[in-house]
């Protein structure tokens, strides 16, 4: 073979080299996304309750209209294509999610006035392996469904609280205390499902949206409290650890670490039901 022939296989050995490449890579099964959303509503999710006296004479409450679970949400995720009808990944998302309040105030027939402002602040973070399931594939878009397992990564609540009580023309006579603490919550499984779009942008860019549900319960581990009273102009500092044995019943600590007991509690679950929307962009490598 001359050096003619040998410079012409070897160009077109390289050229078919490249051309299977391309063909490759525009046939890759992978692919990452980034999306954004927000917690529209939250069936069955925690609430804060508002503070109620049957011998209240007048009085106002305002409460947060949603539970745990709203709010703005965004991440991203990878995936690969398995099949014409079938793809799974794994998505991250991080919640920032809208501070629960409850604002009390009671004027009792005694002339007791009280007043209570509670908040609850939280994020969290969590990783969601799913499969997706293509219901309807077109040239142009495909509607599929997604189920997911979600994985609720250690969060903290932070809870503010403040609450006064005094009596109408005895200023001397009255209470308040400030209290902050944190719930402690351990790793948490729930449930992730979507309904959704996807529709095609250009050759490797994909735009999708979807509705989605989580189903999760949050079990705090701990719980930690500081708390400042003011009685009649007499300030006492203490703190409360409170440590979840199993539901229904704890084991705490409180005023400086002097007196231990296990007392039954209720509603140590808080639930963090969402159902809300997401939108964004996939690309396939």
């Amino acid at each position: 073979m001359n050096k003619k022939n040998m410079l012409l296989a070897a160009f077109m050995t390289l050229s078919t080299i490249v051309l299977q490449a391309q063909t490759e890579a525009s046939d890759s099964k992978f692919y990452v996304k980034i999306n954004a959303g927000y917690g529209l509503i939250t069936p069955g999710s925690y609430k804060l309750v508002s503070s109620s006296n049957p011998g209240a004479a007048a009085g106002n409450t305002s409460l947060s209209k949603q539970g745990l679970g709203s709010g703005i949400r965004f991440g991203g995720g990878i995936g690969v294509i398995i099949s014409d009808f079938m793809n799974i990944g794994v998505d991250v998302d991080y919640l920032s999610g809208a501070t629960l309040k409850s604002n009390s105030s009671i004027i009792s027939s005694a002339d007791n006035n009280y007043i209570s402002q509670t908040q609850i602040s939280y994020t969290s973070l969590s990783i969601t392996p799913h499969v997706i399931f293509k219901a309807l594939s077109k040239p142009g878009y495909l509607i599929y469904n997604k189920l997911g397992i979600l994985l609720n990564l250690p969060t903290n609540l932070k809870k503010n609280q403040k609450d006064s009580t005094f009596i109408n023309g005895l200023p001397a006579a009255s209470y308040g205390a400030t209290r902050t603490g944190e719930y402690k919550v351990g790793l948490t499984a729930g449930l992730n499902v979507a309904l959704g779009v996807q529709f095609r942008l250009t050759d490797k860019l994909r735009g999708y949206a979807e509705i989605f549900g989580n189903y999760l319960v949050l079990s705090p581990t701990n719980y930690d409290e500081k708390i400042t009273e003011v009685t009649n102009g007499v300030i006492t500092n203490s703190d409360l650890h409170r440590t979840f044995i199993k539901n229904g019943q704890t084991s705490f600590i409180v005023k400086d670490n002097t007196t231990t007991s296990v007392e039954s509690v209720y509603g140590n679950t808080f639930n963090m039901n969402t159902l809300g929307i997401n939108i964004g962009i996939a690309y396939r490598f």
